[in-house]
């Protein structure tokens, strides 16, 4: 129904016999959150030195914009600075990949991630960094293509804002 409404015929046009398929099996591998929920980050205990970060960069991002159901793609940065747990980098990446299965708007994605690290790992504090295109602005409205880029800080403002307390110990 929906590619007749734009005027395909797919039984007409072999260049269009999957397609209804393949959209379908698209949008439910993009928007499984939606039916299900995102676990806890698995945690480990955490034997380093008080107030040093640990920082994942650069993990993939791959979300839907809820309002017009197109990708938004770029990277995502996790910042945090443990008290007693850590976890793995996997499992960071496993998160965010999680997270973005619900279309969402990078602006609360990112807030997402940040206080799914805070009530996982209890951290001192979690720094959150995201930029990605958004091919909703790029291909309609807009037609610019520009990266957005969103943050969320949670905890010790000195550790959210990426120091690692640094600034603190010298004070």
């Amino acid at each position: 129904k929906f590619l007749r409404s734009l005027g395909v015929d797919p039984a007409r046009d072999p260049e269009y016999a999957q397609t209804a398929k393949l959209m379908a099996a698209f949008l439910a591998e993009r928007t499984a959150g939606l039916r299900g929920s995102v676990r806890a980050i698995r945690a480990s205990r955490y034997s380093g030195h008080p107030g040093e970060a640990v920082t994942l960069d650069r993990i993939p991002l791959y979300g839907l914009c809820p309002h017009h159901l197109v990708p938004y793609f770029g990277e995502v940065s996790v910042r945090y600075v443990p008290r007693q747990r850590l976890c793995g980098a996997g499992a960071l990446v496993r998160a965010v990949r999680a997270l973005a299965t619900v279309p969402r708007l990078q602006e609360d994605l990112t807030q997402e991630i940040a206080d799914l690290v805070e009530r996982s790992l209890q951290p001192r504090g979690v720094y959150v960094h995201a930029a990605a295109r958004h091919l909703c602005m790029e291909l309609r409205g807009a037609e610019g293509r520009a990266r957005l880029v969103t943050e969320a800080r949670r905890g010790d403002p000195i550790v959210a804002a990426g120091d690692g307390g640094s600034a603190r110990r010298r004070r």
